[in-house]
């Protein structure tokens, strides 16, 4: 049987996210994994350069959640596994506000039309006011939120972890719509984000490998796509989950599944333009040319948008758990596990930077903001760092 985990992989019965009484229950199975690679020595081109950092709160507290923070256009905000929400300057980092929910959270943080958005353990979505953090209304789903919710036009659009999309009133959070995709039996914990194409579509992944796109004010299905297959005689083999970031590059939309494929699909059509044989469940970033991924081993490959071409990849850094990719200028960032940010070269995939910012490691996907890079750690460190 193909090796399917690099780590211990936590897994979830889809059962048991059916109910809104679920709770923060998992487990592990057994740690087959193979030891990170070691990091060689390199000749540093590039230096990373730290404009600020702040530790707040406790940050992913150990568990595997993609507490991603969200940036407005002069704010970043970000939330704890233990409920602690903090507006920051993205200039000066200097703290705006600091609210605690005392709850345990699970997605989150959505962002937009002056409002914040986490969720926590019980299955319920918490509204924030942007400005003071103040909560505007809370409300019970079918099933917890595992991913960052968007907003589009007065619609709240937000992932449940049993396959339904729901689109709600931002005012009161009562139901506009629901798309409901179902899960398979076993999966894995995480979901992707949904991704708005221009202003009437919403993308989101499912953890079957499809694709779907609806409509933000109606939730009618417009296509639904195959970006992986299951394959293979147990569950284990047949997991396909969509679970990191998607990209959206004019009218192209790419998807990588875990044990399946990297996917370019017409956004308007649905139409898979190309794929190649791939498994990732970190994501994936684009610039004009290209698209980058993180693989299910920890390998980083640059791949050509319009093609599919692989053109380089880099194992150097192989089962050091990286994050997926940002690209930003010349250069793509990652971080790793053991807390190492490593910058490599667009051109030819070379590691020409490296430097640790957090001991706790990174599993959330570094953001950039013109030349500014923001990396949320696990142990709750946020740095802004910039490529000099």
């Amino acid at each position: 049987m193909k090796q399917i985990v690099t780590f211990t992989i936590i897994i979830l019965f889809s059962l048991s996210l059916t109910g809104c009484a679920w709770t923060d229950s998992f487990f592990a199975g057994e740690d087959n994994s193979i030891p990170p690679t070691e990091l060689e020595d390199i000749t540093e081109s590039v230096q990373i350069r730290s404009v600020w950092s702040k530790n707040i709160g406790v940050g992913l507290d150990d568990a595997f959640v993609n507490l991603q923070p969200a940036m407005t256009e002069s704010n970043i905000f970000t939330v704890d596994r233990g409920g602690q929400v903090t507006s920051l300057s993205l200039a000066s980092g200097n703290v705006n506000w600091q609210v605690e929910l005392d709850m345990t959270i699970t997605g989150g943080v959505g962002a937009g039309q002056g409002i914040l958005i986490v969720g926590n353990n019980r299955g319920e979505i918490i509204l924030l006011d942007a400005n003071d953090g103040s909560v505007k209304w809370q409300k019970e789903l079918s099933s917890v939120m595992l991913s960052a919710p968007l907003v589009q036009d007065d619609v709240l659009i937000v992932r449940s972890g049993d396959g339904r999309v729901f689109g709600l009133n931002v005012e009161n959070g009562s139901q506009i719509w629901v798309y409901n995709r179902g899960v398979p039996v076993l999966t894995l914990r995480g979901n992707s984000s949904p991704l708005i194409g221009g202003r009437e579509l919403v993308f989101t992944g499912f953890d079957s490998g499809k694709v779907a796109a609806v409509g933000v004010q109606h939730g009618r299905l417009l296509w639904e796509a195959n970006a992986s297959v299951p394959r293979g005689r147990s569950d284990l083999e047949r997991l396909v989950d969509i679970d990191g970031s998607m990209v959206l590059v004019g009218r192209v939309l790419y998807v990588a599944a875990y044990q399946g494929r990297i996917v370019a699909i017409d956004a308007l059509e649905g139409e898979i333009l190309w794929a190649k044989e791939m498994s990732s469940y970190a994501g994936i970033s684009a610039d004009e040319r290209h698209i980058y991924v993180t693989d299910s081993y920890s390998n980083l490959w640059a791949v050509d948008r319009v093609s599919g071409e692989m053109l380089w990849k880099q194992d150097k850094l192989a089962y050091r758990q990286l994050t997926a990719p940002i690209a930003v200028g010349e250069y793509i960032l990652v971080g790793d596990f053991e807390g190492y940010v490593h910058i490599i070269s667009q051109t030819d995939g070379e590691l020409v930077g490296r430097e640790k910012i957090d001991g706790d490691g990174y599993h959330v996907q570094p953001q950039v903001d013109g030349n500014t890079v923001y990396i949320y750690g696990n142990g709750g460190k946020l740095a802004a760092l910039q490529i000099n």
